[in-house]
Order: structure tokens, then sequence, then C-alpha cells
């Protein structure tokens, strides 16, 4: 059977999160990729431009599914003062899964190997951040409350260290009461 000529974005994103845990980012070329998915290594290439763009493409790919997720749950908090950092709140209440670590980790490891995933990760903290401050009455504050939940997020995902449900959930309850207590600002 030959191959595909087109390439599915969605099976070339698995191709690479396949590839990658079964031999590693350094490990990781396009052809490999290419066989995993089923389409000619030229595919690939044409239509990410080498392996850091397919490395940017897969991050690309891992912050647009976790957004649309949490477009989800913004719903939620539509209309409530800082619903976007709220929403962030109530999000990290569901501690990351072994799969969830696996891809952070494959992730930063594409971070330290190209600048562009780097610049892909750059901009989604940098949206968050502004996001926040934007939704605030004390942003400087509020910008804290991020840095907690991130910071909770990256010791969990680095598998630095583990929260207990108990724990992770009283936490998040603080965090969340410093919100409530920032009004917000009022739409224009």
């Amino acid at each position: 059977m030959g191959r595909k000529r087109s390439i599915d974005r969605e099976e070339l994103m698995r191709a690479v999160e396949a590839v990658a845990r079964r031999v590693g980012v350094s490990g990781l070329s396009i052809d490999a990729v290419a066989k995993e998915a089923g389409v000619s290594k030229s595919s690939v290439v044409y239509d990410c431009d080498g392996k850091a763009g397919l490395l940017a493409a897969f991050t690309r790919h891992q912050i647009a599914t976790h957004r649309s997720e949490f477009a989800a749950m913004l719903v939620d908090h539509e209309g409530e003062p800082n619903a976007y950092l709220r929403t962030l709140i109530e999000h990290f209440r569901t501690a990351p899964t072994d799969d969830d670590v696996a891809i952070t980790m494959l992730i930063s490891a594409s971070m330290g190997e190209n600048a562009q995933c780097r610049e892909v990760m750059r901009e989604a903290l940098s949206e968050d951040a502004c996001r926040i401050s934007a939704e605030a009455e004390e942003p400087r504050r509020m910008l804290r409350l991020l840095l907690t939940l991130y910071g909770m997020m990256f010791l969990e995902c680095f598998g630095f260290h583990r929260f207990d449900d108990v724990t992770r959930n009283e936490i998040l309850d603080d965090l969340l009461e410093v919100a409530k207590t920032d009004k917000g600002v009022s739409a224009p």
C-alpha cells in the first residue's frame, strides 16, 4: 500500500507523540514521524518545514487542545470578575495525569532543542498573564496567583512534587478566595 498524499494534521500530531514517546525528542526524526503517520517524508517537510517546525507545530497543537478545553470551562465563569483566573484555578483542581507529564516533558525537551518551541510557549504564557492583568482591579496581586498556579503545575508536570487531592483543593480554595476579593475591571 502506498503512502497517503495529504497530511491529516491530527494524525501527524499523534505520530509525533508516538515516536517521541518511543525514542525521545533527540531521536525523533522527520522520517520516523512520516512512517508512523503513513505519509511521505517530503510531505512532512513541506507541511512543517523541518524538525523544528514539526516540534513547534506539535507544541501549538497541544496548546490549542488545552485552550479549547479551557474555553469550554470559561463559559461557566462568564460575567464574574477575573473569570479567566477563576477558570484557571478550577482547571488546576484536576491533577496532571501521567500522560500530561509525558507531554510536558516532550514539549520541554522540544523547547530546549529549538527557539520556535520556546517562542510558542512564551506567547501562550504571556497571553495568560496579559489576560489576567487586563481583567483585574489589582493586576500585580492577581499575577501572583497566576505564578502560584503555574508553580503548582510545573512542580507536578516535571515530576518534582505531587500534591494529594486534599492539599491541592485547599491551596486552590485559598487562591480562589483571594481572587474573589478583586472586583475586576468593568468591561468597556
